[in-house]
């Protein structure tokens, strides 16, 4: 009888090879370049002077300054939040790259990333026009399907693009399914975390506008997106 070969399992089908807390620290990293870069270029896109209004002028003229205000938060949106899903996917998925030897994980992982952020930056706008015209105050359940509608897509992408580096159906839904459940959980701790840590600041808006807040928010963002992502598809033991 013919001595049994135990054949190498290679660990690396339907399964991320990247350490979730590597993934951690790269997420926190794509938040703080993106928070970085805001301190340098924003606003990039500014209301155009034909549509300024002025005390007196009309309704009509009000109301053509709120579209542009919208148009010029829902490119802002889908620039930044695009540019975080495009960092994540780029840093995750190099780092999975390199596990695998594989250039190709990147380089796919970024355009999924980034089209989900832009994504995600257009809905959650599009909910708070829709509350600005039919509801007025947003109140926290507003907030958090705002956030959920922004964080969700963003998430998504970044598990697809890195997730088809598993190479079976199983990884990409087990990646996918991550980032979907980190977009949720951001969704849900953002408010919580602010009112607790910065309960002076708002967060009523999609964006936040004070420093310390927009800081929390993206860290908040690309931790949990990092994190889950890889540890809902980590290799199994044994």
């Amino acid at each position: 009888m013919e001595p049994q070969v135990n054949q190498p399992v290679d660990r690396g089908v339907g399964a991320l090879l990247i350490c979730p807390w590597t993934s951690f620290v790269l997420g926190l990293v794509a938040a703080a370049i993106v928070w970085c870069a805001l301190q340098v270029v924003h606003p990039i896109f500014l209301v155009p002077q034909k549509y300024h209004a002025a005390m007196g002028d009309s309704p009509e003229v009000f109301a053509a300054n709120r579209r542009a205000q919208d148009g010029v938060e829902r490119a802002h949106a889908m620039l930044y939040v695009g540019g975080l899903g495009l960092l994540l996917a780029g840093l995750i998925g190099a780092r999975e790259g390199m596990l695998r030897r594989s250039w190709f994980v990147p380089v796919i992982a970024v355009p999924l990333g980034a089209a989900g952020g832009a994504l995600g930056g257009l809905l959650g706008c599009l909910v708070y026009e829709y509350l600005r015209a039919h509801v007025g105050q947003a109140d926290l359940i507003h907030t958090v399907a705002a956030q959920f509608l922004l964080g969700a897509p963003l998430g998504l992408g970044v598990g697809l693009g890195v997730g088809l580096a598993t190479h079976t159906m199983g990884g990409l839904f087990k990646s996918a399914f991550g980032g979907l459940a980190a977009g949720a959980l951001a969704a849900a701790l953002y408010p919580i975390v602010v009112s607790i840590v910065l309960p002076a600041a708002s967060t009523d808006a999609l964006f936040p506008a004070e420093l310390s807040n927009r800081g929390l928010w993206l860290a908040i963002l690309g931790g949990l997106i990092g994190l889950l992502v890889p540890l809902a598809a980590r290799p199994k033991k044994g």
